[in-house]
């Protein structure tokens, strides 16, 4: 059997339309996923292949490769004492957020979209609440720390996120927040189902040190 020819691109098909070619840059399938796990910070080749389920060792270092040539993602390494090489988003990837978590929103009203038996990585679990959270002031403001793991996972890795919420928006970020009070403790797939799909707080394997009323204020706002 010969070789499949090669796709042509919109371009070369006579159509300069730019958001084609957008599609064309995030349209295969794995493209989004690896966008979404570099999205909040660098991350070794192992972290990304055990966060992208089904993916194959293979399959994800052609994916990279494919997206370091168009300019998306690059490599590098953490500097001392870690000197550890690692993959991270392109500052023109980065402004992709706004936009994915646009997307996110309207993907929400999907007839076919279903998440049964599914779930969400950490960094997918948190950029859900940035991308479904409400555009209204939040007074008093909200100080935590989330420290989220996927169960899922053989030898689950656990991440810390600082979590600010006030006038001017939800903001969570990899790493500590020095003014937080409370710290909730969850696996990211039961978080996301709590925060999306009505699951009860109560009951839940989420642990909270500090104020309970204050991950409910949270879980509300979210879910409008």
């Amino acid at each position: 059997m010969g070789n499949m020819p090669a796709r042509r691109t919109y371009a070369e098909q006579g159509d300069a339309c730019a958001t084609a070619h957008a599609i064309e840059l995030l349209g295969d399938r794995w493209t989004y996923p690896i966008v979404r796990e570099l999205m909040l910070a660098p991350k070794r080749f192992g972290e990304l292949e055990s966060g992208l389920r089904g993916i194959t060792p293979a399959v994800l270092t052609a994916r990279l490769r494919t997206l370091e040539t168009t300019g998306l993602v690059r490599r590098a390494t953490i500097p001392p004492p870690s000197n550890v090489a690692v993959y991270e988003l392109t500052d023109w990837a980065r402004e992709l957020e706004p936009t994915l978590a646009a997307l996110g929103r309207w993907a929400h009203g999907s007839p076919t979209r279903t998440i049964d038996g599914a779930g969400l990585t950490p960094d997918g679990a948190v950029q859900s609440m940035t991308s479904m959270a409400p555009r209204v002031p939040v007074e008093p403001a909200i100080e935590m720390q989330l420290h989220l793991f996927d169960a899922r996972l053989e030898r689950p890795v656990g991440y810390d996120y600082a979590l600010s919420w006030d006038p001017a928006g939800l903001r969570i970020i990899r790493g500590r927040n020095p003014l937080a009070t409370t710290t909730l403790r969850a696996d990211s797939s039961e978080w996301a189902m709590i925060l999306h799909a009505a699951q009860p707080l109560a009951g839940s394997g989420v642990e909270v040190e500090g104020d309970v009323a204050l991950i409910e204020r949270i879980v509300a706002l979210i879910q409008g």
